[in-house]
């Protein structure tokens, strides 16, 4: 049960986006009004950011009510990656996917092998590669919010 934990995270972090409304990560900017010429910019809301973290905060708590640490870390881990991923996403998103990675690597590569943990690399390589599933499918929803002209 333990090693299969975070392989329900990309699920419920897709039902937890998708069930949010557009306006609550999607902005609309229109320079026209007759005819209507609007564009779509990636603008996330606290509660997009909520939604995004909640699978991680859901798989951290009961982590911790299990008595694995272990697991509970590596969620936190990665859930800050993803975040990270998320806000540079709507800050200069040319790069936010690097600055996953690279918090990935800082993350599971030097802080949690710094911290004596039991995690083997197969376990440390599921989180990050959660931690990157969940951002691309919050990358797929939003560019399916914004990818659209009026």
């Amino acid at each position: 049960m333990k090693k299969a934990l975070p392989v329900v995270i990309p699920l419920a972090e897709f039902l937890a986006v998708f069930a949010l409304p557009e306006d609550s990560y999607v902005k609309a900017v229109c320079w026209s009004q007759s005819p209507p010429a609007c564009s779509f910019e990636f603008s996330p809301s606290p509660a997009f950011f909520l939604a995004v973290a909640l699978p991680f905060i859901a798989t951290t708590t009961f982590a911790l009510w299990k008595g694995w640490k272990d697991s509970a870390a590596s969620s936190i881990s990665a859930g800050i990656a993803l975040l990270a991923g998320v806000l540079f996403l709507a800050i200069k998103k040319e790069i936010a996917l690097l600055v996953l990675i690279a918090l990935l690597v800082l993350l599971f590569g030097g802080l949690l092998s710094k911290v004596e943990t039991t995690l083997e690399k197969e376990e440390k390589s599921l989180w990050a590669t959660v931690a990157i599933l969940g951002f691309l499918i919050v990358w797929i929803l939003v560019r399916m919010g914004t990818g659209r002209t009026v």
